[in-house]
């Protein structure tokens, strides 16, 4: 049953999950080679000099959590923008057969406005950019949470926070 603003059948949950997997996978391997390059490049070890007795301390892990938080969510941000921009899929969502619509949309094979992109993307994704400051962190890690949680309970369209927001919905195109 197609609900009414949808031009087609809505994605199932679990077709969504399995997109953010594949995304996740697409950007977390590279991500996680420039993450260790970072932390490699600015995080020093703690040393204990036997015949001097100095001790050095470990350093840097706050700056290499701040850079990779901040690059780690840009580069995300940035992922999520440009590809429903120009598509209105991910490639976890094409390999799902899945695709991103306005609310009232149709399927052409366009891409979403930018405003539009740019909201879904950015409440997607915004909070990683604070998730390296202590307690506001944790409140980011739970807004990501509720945020994918949401289209569970959400009727008619199953739409996640930044889909309303973005006024978008999720749609099944194969």
């Amino acid at each position: 049953m197609i609900p009414p603003g949808a031009p087609a059948p809505l994605a199932e949950w679990w077709q969504r999950l399995v997109a953010r997997i594949i995304d996740g996978v697409i950007i977390g391997i590279p991500f996680a080679i420039i993450s260790t390059i970072i932390t490699a490049i600015v995080v020093t070890r703690a040393d204990f000099d036997p015949v001097s007795g100095e001790v050095t301390l470990e350093s840097g892990l706050f700056l290499a959590g701040l850079l990779t938080a901040l690059l780690g969510g840009a580069v995300m941000i940035a992922y999520e923008f440009l590809m429903l921009r120009q598509r209105g899929q991910t490639i976890g969502k094409m390999a799902m057969g899945i695709k991103v619509v306005p609310v009232g949309g149709t399927l052409g094979p366009e891409g979403l406005q930018q405003d539009v992109a740019a909201k879904r993307a950015g409440v997607t994704f915004g909070p990683q950019l604070i998730r390296w400051i202590p307690v506001v962190g944790w409140l980011a890690s739970l807004f990501a949470l509720v945020n994918v949680l949401w289209l569970l309970w959400d009727k008619p369209l199953s739409q996640a926070l930044h889909d309303k927001v973005a006024k978008t919905i999720v749609v099944k195109v194969k």
